[in-house]
């Protein structure tokens, strides 16, 4: 089997980690069909990229935004990252439904 490489914009958050390797995957075990015998290893890395680009993720974000309750988070992250948010900007670019 080749390696499996997957990127996401999904952080490995507990659920995820619980999901690999929680309590219940400690043992081998059968269910439905499906044999497990042989242990893996999985390694999260997180993929560094230039501001421009998480610049331009965030406004992107901003503009498409059509939930008041993404404003506070996305502005927090833009803080985080030092990134300048127009208000007049949010919600501008949401597609209509």
């Amino acid at each position: 089997m080749n390696p499996i490489v997957v990127e996401t914009f999904r952080g490995p958050d507990n659920y995820i980690l619980d999901q690999l390797a929680g309590e219940r995957w400690q043992e081998p075990d059968c269910f439905n069909g499906i044999v497990r015998v042989e242990r893996y290893r999985v390694t999260v890395e997180k993929i560094e990229e230039p501001k421009e680009v998480l610049r331009e993720r965030l406004q992107k974000l901003w503009r498409e935004c059509d939930n008041h309750h993404h404003m506070v988070p996305i502005r927090k992250k833009a803080e985080e990252l030092g990134v300048e948010l127009i208000h007049d900007e949010w919600g501008k670019g949401r597609k209509k439904r």
